[in-house]
């Protein structure tokens, strides 16, 4: 049965609605409610993605959210107790033209600065990771090794089934359509 109260609701299902239902229920927040408009959890944009976790992103902010999740995902299964396939593979964005290489050197310069050891490569580093890749284009590239990609529906069931047993009510089919604040 659908509460009329709570104290936190959030609204989607997706791995970052349910990671956060996890989060708060473990750490104490008794009245948790996560409302999930479709059948299924995690079957919007977190079922329709690839998977990929990374750590190479232009934006500080999301340097730093990475750096504070993605360890979450190398003790996963240890935690949760939910296998979600994490493959560490490395990410390499190939860049074609110099602009779009200053761009990028940029952006590696902030990740290092903020803990990430992610690199600039050559266009000959490139060709030496990718020897059969047809690289005629390429000026160079971005690589971090430890990006890579982990099952999204995976760690979806995992935060689902820890959030319920932490007291989490998590309901699916239930759209939200007014929000009423008190106190």
């Amino acid at each position: 049965m659908l509460p009329t109260t709570a104290d936190v609701v959030i609204i989607g299902g997706g791995v970052m609605g349910v990671s956060t239902a996890y989060h708060l229920a473990t750490r104490g927040c008794r009245k948790v409610v996560l409302l999930e408009r479709e059948p299924f959890l995690g079957s919007e944009a977190t079922g329709k993605c690839a998977g990929g976790i990374r750590y190479q992103f232009s934006a500080e902010v999301n340097v730093k959210l990475s750096l504070l999740s993605l360890p979450m995902l190398a003790r996963f299964e240890d935690e949760l107790g939910q296998n979600i396939d994490l493959r560490r593979t490395g990410y390499l964005f190939l860049l074609d033209n110099h602009a779009d290489l200053a761009t990028f050197r940029g952006n590696v310069a902030m990740q290092n600065r903020l803990g990430v050891p992610s690199q600039v490569l050559t266009r000959e580093q490139v060709t030496g990771l990718l020897p059969l890749l047809y690289l005629d284009d390429i000026v160079g590239g971005a690589y971090h090794s430890g990006d890579g990609l982990a099952d999204p529906g995976g760690v979806v069931q995992g935060y689902a089934s820890r959030s319920r047993r932490a007291g989490a009510q998590l309901f699916t089919g239930v759209a939200a359509t007014e929000i009423h604040v008190q106190n």
